[in-house]
This record gives C-alpha cells, sequence and structure tokens, in this order.
C-alpha cells in the first residue's frame, strides 16, 4: 500500500476514534505486543478493529497470512467477525469486501480453534478421530459416572484419573505431559469409540499434538503473524498452555481484558495473567481511560471509575465528596419491604417503552423468591434466569440439546429456519412430561435463540450455524440467549449475566453476609456502624485478595447496566438453610471511598 494511501487511512482511523488518546496509542503502536486493559464501554471493539486495519495497511500482515481472534466463547466470536466483517472494509477501502477479509481473519473460541486442527490432525494420535470432531458428543469430567454407558465402560481409578486433571484445571493447575498422555489414553480408548469426547480432552489432544509433531506447531506458529484475544483475563490455565505452543518469538500479540471482570476464578481462570504476560512476553501495556457507555450520566462514571481506582490501590484511595458517586440504593428493614421498593421502581421504568431491567442476585436466595412473589402478584411479567452451570436440569437440558441437534444436523448440516423451529419442537416434546420453572426458561431461551439464528444469523454458511448451536449446547450457554428474550424484566445471577447487558440495573441483597463471603474474617463484622458494615481502616493480608474477587463481581454486576445501576438491602436476611436473621447492614462494597448511597426511591429516570 502507498504511503499516501496508508496516510489516508490513517486519519480516517484517528478522526473515528475521536481524538482518544489511549485508543490511538494502541492502534499505532510501534509495539508488536500489547495488552490493553479494556473494561466494559471503553470502545475495546473498535479499537481492536482499528488496530487491525493499521497493521493490514502497513503491510505488517504479509498475505497469505492471517490473523488468529480468540475469545471466550463462539457467541462471542461470531458478534466480533461480524463487527471485523462490517467495519474493516470501511478502514481498508471498497476493494476489502467482507469476503476477502474473512479469508484473512480466523475468529472462534479456544475449542473452535482446537476443532479445526484435530479435524486436520487428529488422525496423528487416534485413528478414531479420522471422524469429524463435531459428531462427538462433548461431556464434562465430572459428568461421565451421570452416564450409564460411560460409567460402565470406564474403571474407577479412569474415572478418578479424568476427574483429577478437570480438578486441577479448575484450581489453574497446568497438567503435566505425563498426566495429559494418561488423560488422553483414557479418552482415546473408553470415550471415542462411544461417540463421546470430554471438553478437556478437544484441547489437551491438541496440546499432545504440538508436543509430539512440532512441524503442525511450527505450521501455526507461522500460519498466524497476530494472535488477538479477547476476555484475556478468563483465561484458564489449558488455553494459556495452548497460546504460548502457538506464539513464536515473531509473533505479534493483541491481548484485551479487563482485570476487574476476572470473575471465573473459581472454574480456573488464571489469577494475575493480566500482569504476568507483560514481563514474560515483553508486552507494552496500555490502558483505556474514556468511558464512552456513560459520558451522558456523569454519577456512572463516577462509580465506574472510582471502583477500578479502590480496587487499583487496595482498598487505600481517598476521594473528596465532590469526586464521590451517587448510587441509588434501596433500604428495607425486612426482605418484603425491599421487594416492595423495587417493584415499584421497576414499574416505574417500565413505563418507558422498550426499557429492558435486569434484577441480578449473587446466588439463589429467599429475596429472590420474594421478589418473584411480589412479580407476580402485581402481574409483572418476567423471565427467570436464576440457574447455574451446575444445575442438574440445566446441564442435562444441554447434553439432551446436543444429542438430538447432532443426530438430526450431525451429517447434513441442512440448517435453515423450518428445521430449527421443527428441532425445537421435538425438544419441547421430549420435555413436555418435565416440568419446572428452570425447564421452562430453558425452553424459551431455545426459541429465542432458534429465532436468533433463523433471522438474524440467516446469512451464515450452515457449517458456521452447526459450530454456533453445536458450542452453545456442549459449553452449557444457553444462558448468554437471555438478551434475545422479549420479557422486559430478567432475574439472574451475576455470573449468569457476564457479556449481557440492560438499559437498567437492580443489583439485590448487597449484604453482609449474603453478597461478599469473607464477613467472617472481617475485623469490622460484629462494630456497630448502624445498618452499613465499612472495612476495616487495616485491612488483614489475607483478605485482600478476597475482598478484591468479590469485588469483581459487584462491579460486574453494576457494570451491566447500560444507562443506571442501583443497589437494593434489608435488615433481613436467610441462610442456606432457611434460617432467619436479623440486624443485617449494606455490604462494604457498597460503601467503599468514592460512593455515596443516595435514596434510589427520588431518582428520576436517565
Amino acid at each position: 500500500m502507498s504511503n499516501a494511501n496508508l496516510a489516508e487511512i490513517k486519519e480516517k482511523i484517528t478522526a473515528q476514534h475521536e481524538g482518544d488518546e489511549q485508543q490511538l496509542n494502541v492502534i499505532f503502536s510501534n509495539s508488536p505486543r500489547l495488552i490493553v486493559e479494556a473494561p466494559a464501554g471503553y470502545g475495546k471493539t473498535t479499537t481492536m478493529i482499528s488496530r487491525i486495519a493499521y497493521l493490514f495497511a502497513s503491510g505488517q500482515i504479509p498475505n497469505p497470512k492471517r490473523i488468529l481472534g480468540l475469545t471466550f466463547s463462539v457467541n462471542a466470536a461470531l458478534k466480533v467477525k461480524r463487527e471485523v466483517a462490517g467495519k474493516l472494509p470501511l478502514l481498508l477501502g471498497i476493494q476489502n469486501s467482507p469476503v476477502s477479509i474473512g479469508e484473512k481473519i480466523t475468529i472462534t473460541n479456544y475449542h473452535g480453534f482446537c476443532k479445526g486442527i484435530l479435524k486436520k490432525y487428529g488422525y496423528l494420535i487416534a485413528d478414531a478421530l479420522h471422524k469429524d470432531v463435531n459428531l462427538f458428543r462433548a461431556v464434562g469430567d465430572s459428568d461421565i459416572e451421570k452416564q450409564t454407558s460411560l460409567r460402565t465402560a470406564l474403571t474407577s481409578t479412569e474415572i478418578q484419573s479424568l476427574k483429577a486433571v478437570e480438578t486441577d484445571i479448575k484450581e489453574a493447575r497446568i497438567p503435566d505431559t505425563k498426566t495429559i498422555y494418561t488423560y488422553n489414553d483414557i479418552v482415546i480408548k473408553k470415550l471415542l469409540p462411544r461417540d463421546y469426547i470430554t471438553h478437556n480432552a478437544i484441547i489437551l489432544f491438541v496440546l499432545e499434538i504440538f508436543t509430539n509433531y512440532t512441524e503442525v506447531k511450527k505450521f501455526y506458529q507461522s500460519y498466524y503473524p497476530l494472535i488477538v484475544v479477547d476476555e484475556f483475563q478468563d483465561t484458564n490455565c489449558i488455553a494459556w498452555k495452548l497460546l504460548e505452543s502457538v506464539i513464536s518469538e515473531q509473533t505479534q500479540l493483541l491481548f484485551l481484558g479487563d482485570s476487574l471482570q476476572r470473575i471465573y476464578g473459581f472454574i480456573g481462570a488464571l489469577p494475575g495473567i493480566m500482569s504476568k504476560v507483560v514481563d514474560e512476553y515483553g508486552m507494552e501495556r496500555i490502558e483505556l481511560s474514556k468511558n464512552y457507555r456513560f459520558r451522558n450520566n456523569p454519577d456512572m462514571l463516577k462509580l465506574d471509575k472510582n471502583i477500578r481506582v479502590t480496587a487499583a490501590s487496595c482498598f487505600t484511595s481517598a476521594f473528596t465528596d465532590d469526586e464521590a458517586a451517587n448510587l441509588p440504593a434501596f433500604w428495607g428493614w425486612t426482605q418484603q419491604n425491599e421487594a416492595e421498593q423495587v417493584i415499584i421502581k421497576i414499574k416505574e421504568l417500565l413505563i418507558e417503552e422498550n426499557t429492558k431491567i435486569a434484577l441480578l442476585f449473587r446466588s439463589r436466595s429467599k429475596n429472590a423468591e420474594i421478589v418473584e412473589t411480589e412479580l407476580l402478584k402485581n402481574n409483572l411479567q418476567y423471565f427467570y434466569g436464576m440457574f447455574t452451570e451446575e444445575d442438574p436440569d440445566y446441564v442435562e437440558f444441554h447434553n439432551k440439546c446436543q444429542e438430538m441437534f447432532i443426530r438430526r444436523f450431525g451429517k447434513s448440516k441442512v440448517i435453515n429456519k423450518k428445521a430449527l423451529l421443527a428441532f425445537s419442537n421435538s425438544v419441547k416434546t421430549a420435555y413436555a412430561a418435565i416440568p419446572g420453572k428452570t425447564i421452562d426458561s430453558l425452553l424459551k431461551l431455545l426459541d429465542a435463540l432458534m429465532e436468533k439464528v433463523s433471522v438474524d444469523y440467516s446469512d451464515l454458511a450452515p457449517e458456521d450455524k452447526y459450530t454456533l448451536l453445536l458450542d452453545i449446547f456442549e459449553n452449557r450457554q444457553l444462558k448468554q440467549a437471555m438478551e434475545y428474550v422479549d420479557s422486559r424484566v430478567i432475574l439472574s445471577t451475576v455470573h449468569g449475566a457476564k457479556g449481557l447487558e440492560w438499559d437498567y440495573v437492580i443489583v439485590c441483597d448487597v449484604e453482609q453476609w449474603v453478597f461478599t463471603f469473607i464477613c467472617r474474617d472481617c475485623p469490622s463484622k460484629l462494630m456497630q456502624n448502624g445498618a452499613r458494615c465499612k472495612l476495616p481502616n487495616d485491612i488483614p493480608t489475607q483478605m485482600v485478595g478476597p475482598l478484591l474477587d468479590d469485588l469483581c463481581v459487584f462491579y460486574v454486576a453494576l457494570t451491566r447496566a447500560k444507562r443506571q445501576a442501583f443497589i437494593s438491602a434489608s435488615g433481613e436476611r436467610y441462610n442456606a438453610r432457611g434460617q432467619r436473621y436479623t440486624g443485617g447492614k449494606v455490604c462494604c462494597f457498597a460503601l467503599v471511598n468514592g460512593v455515596k448511597l443516595i435514596n434510589a426511591a427520588k431518582v428520576t429516570n436517565n
């Protein structure tokens, strides 16, 4: 590309980013390896696309090489892929059509990337992998005992070996090469012949191929001169080992993430990964600093900033009264009173047409049940999404959908609106005699997903539709379809809401002993501060890590709001056994420095 054309593209990119200095620092950086702290609403995707455009335009991605883009889920990958296809040609010029751009960029999730490798090279470690890997049913290691055909095929020692690897991964311990080989051998000999494969094996198979066949690894290192990773803070140990395998000394890197949205530590997200790679891979660290989502809401803008500053300072930051952010809060002396106030606000917010509201809870609780009862009493329709990925009904529903989907579409992959409707109806028939609100909600999610794929994703190739839907069923990601349901009020856990957004969010049960789990170790737990729980001036060292983890959950909950977030709490709580306690207090996270609670009833809609 000529210097004149490059200058024109740089000018176009600069204008698009409105002079945002940090975004432009990322885009035009001369460093081949960047790690970008990119919170939600700070222009992350646009910055990533502009960086890719600049690298193409400046000749740093030579033909016929490709860019590898990795995200946390195939649904997220599809969204990014569509944005790249829509925006990149506009920056690079008319000759770069979405089709030609698609030929230069591979955007998928970790499992999708590994499946592509197994389709080509899986036969190197197992004859059974001559078969399309998408025709195997994926299963979790801990679910094998629940499958009769697998439970009887494996010895108890083999089952325990598989579960031990899963435990290691969840606890962020990378299995050694010998352990990986032993694990893979069990899956190859006992599961593949029965048309099953484990989630972890999809990645561990590729790690074995890369170890034993270095020419394959070198091919992928050469084929992808630039690797882009989104949501990098959620990377687990085997995904990181996979990434390290495809990084050569020449590989350019662009990792984007938000260390304050790392809420999957309990399933293996590596602690401190955002900081760790800076020194190990000589990366330049840039932090995006301008929040575009809340640009018209000064208090939400300050709330976002102040919580981030508090986390960065390990709770030692100080703010003036003018710097403090107002956070609207409901307080009830009983949970019933708390719920009634929340319902009044929901009614007020729903007056505005097309408004969507999420009620988020740390976990299932008595208060969630009381809020549900009030919604029903007031004839307010809502979607129930209070299930977790480990709930038996949730797991079994995905397993059933996966089995029926492979059986129906696995060989033909003829996926159109009529076929998807028939598939959805067949799942409903299979669950016709199984009552329960979780099943009812999952069927609604399935309908919403089928409609989304049929209409909005109708332009996708059949293979892409098949991959999208199969990945959702394999990885138990139907909850991500909550953004497609037509209900204007959503009940969900915070973890279930990760990656989703609504106009308004009410974070409920923000109380001591309920929203945070470190109260028993806190010196302030018995201090008399009225209805408010404050952190001690000197936080014990052993509390800092767990406190930051819980603050991440609180931050993720608040930032699911596109317009305004609220919190609610009460002086009454129930434990897991249903025992009632009084004298409750607002959780310390809502009272950290830089946050000022105000009466939510007096807050007008933004």
